[in-house]
């Protein structure tokens, strides 16, 4: 019978604690969620202080993710130049880190930081399919054309790692009368290893305060501020190896503005 009780009374207690650890998870969210709105709800007052509207929807709570190293891919640069060429390639070393590749179809050089450049008469049918193909095979955006009614214009896409897109890193096709003719910009490996940092990245809501801050400073004319998502940003040196940094992209009524989350640097990323 004292075993029974004894029984009892455990369960009755470990039951307790349960309902007390989990009104305090509880209390703890809410005091978490709360805190989030009225910074959110500071940080659209000090906005609409200076005449801009901030859609609070738009402050994330995401956390960006780690700096990423890559390295230059020589592999990589040959299936490229194989689309681009064809299969019936000569290749050569420039030195000073540019490997070039030639076939009758045209030419083209890869760089150590990542650029490249081909030209000549890369593709005769259908050329944004192969724009197209191109870009899923080496992990861009889908390509946007500008082509006037002779097929004469241009194509862009812009990296994406893991769905993130490398603001800086794009490829612009150019296309003459139906025939694909140029292809340069950025060529980046999709493997990568992640660096460690003892900086903490910033917030969205610390972005948007830098952002803030540099538009004062400069005088920028801005009315509203519609989006505010995570990206990459491309750093590449002299040397093999190219480094992806994790930024924020803040879209306005007037352009775009990245905001480095290792070093709160703003860099105005172009009228829309």
């Amino acid at each position: 019978m004292d075993r029974y009780r004894l029984k009892n009374i455990i369960i009755l207690i470990l039951s307790l604690m349960n309902v007390f650890l989990l009104a305090s998870l509880a209390i703890r969210e809410g005091a978490r969620q709360s805190a989030k709105e009225t910074a959110v709800e500071q940080m659209v007052s000090l906005f609409a202080a200076d005449g801009i509207t901030l859609d609070p929807d738009v402050i994330s709570d995401e956390t960006p993710p780690a700096s990423r190293s890559l390295t230059r891919s020589t592999d990589l640069e040959r299936r490229a130049a194989t689309l681009l060429l064809g299969t019936a390639l000569s290749s050569s070393d420039q030195g000073g880190g540019i490997s070039s590749y030639s076939s009758d179809r045209g030419a083209a050089q890869f760089r150590s930081g990542g650029s490249f450049d081909a030209s000549g008469t890369l593709c005769q049918e259908n050329p944004t399919d192969f724009c197209q193909d191109f870009c899923r095979e080496f992990g861009y955006s889908k390509p946007v054309f500008q082509l006037d009614t002779n097929a004469t214009g241009t194509g862009t896409a812009v990296f994406l790692c893991d769905g993130l897109s490398v603001y800086n890193c794009t490829l612009t096709f150019t296309i003459t009368e139906g025939t694909l003719t140029s292809v340069s910009g950025t060529l980046l490996p999709q493997t990568y290893t992640e660096l460690a940092s003892d900086v903490e990245p910033l917030s969205a809501s610390a972005a948007l305060t830098a952002f803030q801050k540099v538009r004062r400073e400069t005088s920028a004319v801005v009315s509203s501020v519609t989006e505010l998502e995570l990206c990459l940003e491309y750093q590449s040196s002299s040397t093999t190896s190219m480094t992806l940094i994790p930024a924020w992209c803040i879209v306005t009524n007037t352009g775009e503005y990245y905001v480095n989350c290792s070093t709160g640097t703003v860099t105005f990323g172009g009228i829309l």
